[in-house]
């Protein structure tokens, strides 16, 4: 740990325990001090102090808004969805007429697949007040999950909303250069289409641009593709005119338009995505990560990526993650070595390690983002993931993927296991919210009998 981390570590330790002092001494002493202990114990994920003091506080405030939600997120942590819906709905009752509120239970019954009931929660917070971004942007996510892409993606344009992001976010940034495009004529201008939410939408979306483009270049414009340095190289083979945000240049474009907003501006419909691949991995790229593979393992018989955890900063990221002690069936098959495809996991390496599972970490070698990661793909027999970036990655260059998806998952993926994203990804789906054993299993099962598994 670096002395930065260490420190602000120490600080919030500190701070931590300052605010539990003073509520054990009075809780009514700020009327702040309640939310500030619990968001505090958010901080580090003890679920178990978050309730406590939320139901303390509920006990005597049963209208505290706030508090309630904290409780309801600790709840849903715990896989818990129901509860978390049940502990909205008695705000509500308490004090109703809040769509924040509302669009909370909106949320807490999609999370049990009550898509229907979510949809219904999420319209009726929107009509108490049609400005709830939040509430806009799940109710798209469900119109979205079920094909009705005609409304939902209008809708989804709410996200570009929010006040909240930090100034160095790519939205922030562009929305300062130039406006965004609404279908002014793009004749003798710029259109820069650029990054917008996470890596996995990037990869996901960018497979749109030449269709764009191609609409651009008929109008006598250009299209520039500004994107995370991290996915620069590698989206500079698919589309020419192609930049890294971060280092230019842009010069002075007319106008801009985020990556997800190409199917609205498409008009695209459920049935035009294409599964085929379309990204590339570096060829000389490729040849030498087989060899490092080789290297690292040269008695395996299969070399298979491996990605049991997200980004920490995604809102779900700890429902799509995996327990590494989940992974035990897996990384017990023989002949086979598991290589991580996530920078940065080093102290659960070494941990599979000691228990005497097959695995080499290369991703040190990773010099060039994404473009690395994909010759590394390209090296590999299947890769074995969560959903994130490298899962998006996968099935673009055509690799074999097997995806172990939560409960509810993102929208792409539907509510059963096909998807038409991507040819070469296989779907398991969690029969129920935090129950990974039968879908390791059968990851599990499918690696031993790769050709049954179309690999």
């Amino acid at each position: 740990m670096h002395d930065s981390t260490l420190a602000l570590s120490l600080a919030q330790s500190e701070r931590r325990a300052a605010l539990a002092r003073a509520y054990a001494l009075n809780p009514d002493l700020d009327p702040a001090l309640p939310l500030q202990l619990a968001l505090a114990f958010r901080e580090i994920r003890d679920w178990p102090a978050v309730e406590r003091i939320c139901h303390e506080r509920l006990a005597r405030y049963p209208e505290d808004a706030e508090m309630a939600w904290q409780l309801s997120h600790a709840q849903w942590q715990c896989n818990d969805a129901a509860a978390a819906e049940a502990t909205m709905r008695t705000v509500d009752r308490a004090a109703p007429g809040n769509p924040h509120v509302l669009a909370a239970i909106g949320v807490y019954l999609a999370e049990q697949a009550r898509y229907d009931a979510g949809e219904a929660a999420l319209r009726a917070a929107l009509a108490l007040d049609p400005s709830t971004i939040e509430a806009a942007v799940d109710l798209a996510d469900l119109e979205l999950r079920r094909g009705a892409w005609t409304s939902a993606w209008p809708r989804f344009e709410a996200r570009l909303a929010r006040d909240d992001r930090e100034p160095n976010h790519v939205v922030t940034v562009m929305a300062a250069l130039c406006p965004r495009w609404r279908g002014e004529s793009l004749a003798g201008k710029t259109l820069v289409v650029h990054s917008e939410q996470g890596s996995g939408d990037d990869i996901q979306m960018v497979r749109f641009v030449r269709r764009m483009a191609a609409r651009a270049h008929a109008e006598g414009g250009r299209l520039v593709l500004a994107v995370r340095r991290a996915l620069q190289p590698l989206f500079a083979r698919f589309y020419a005119d192609c930049v890294s945000i971060e280092d230019g240049p842009l010069g002075t474009p007319h106008y801009a338009l985020p990556m997800m907003s190409l199917p609205l501006v498409l008009d695209l419909r459920p049935n035009e995505p294409r599964g085929a691949p379309y990204l590339h991995a570096d060829v000389e790229k490729t040849a030498a990560w087989r060899e490092r593979l080789h290297a690292c393992a040269p008695a395996a018989k299969r070399h298979v990526g491996l990605v049991w955890s997200g980004s920490p900063t995604h809102r779900r990221d700890a429902k799509r993650s995996i327990p590494l002690a989940a992974l035990a069936p897996l990384l017990t098959l023989q002949d086979v070595v598991f290589h991580p495809l996530t920078p940065g996991r080093q102290e659960d390496v070494v941990a599979l390690a000691a228990q005497g599972y097959r695995v080499c970490d290369l991703t040190a070698a990773y010099e060039s983002g994404f473009d690395d990661v994909a010759a590394h793909l390209g090296g590999l027999d299947a890769l074995v993931t969560i959903d994130s970036a490298p899962l998006h990655l996968g099935g673009a260059l055509g690799r074999p993927v097997l995806a172990m998806l939560d409960h509810v998952s993102h929208w792409s993926w539907g509510n059963e296991e096909t998807q038409p994203w991507y040819d070469s990804v296989e779907l398991f789906r969690q029969p129920r919210p935090g129950d990974w054993a039968p879908v390791v299993e059968r990851v599990k099962n499918c690696l031993q009998a790769m050709t049954a598994c179309k690999l």
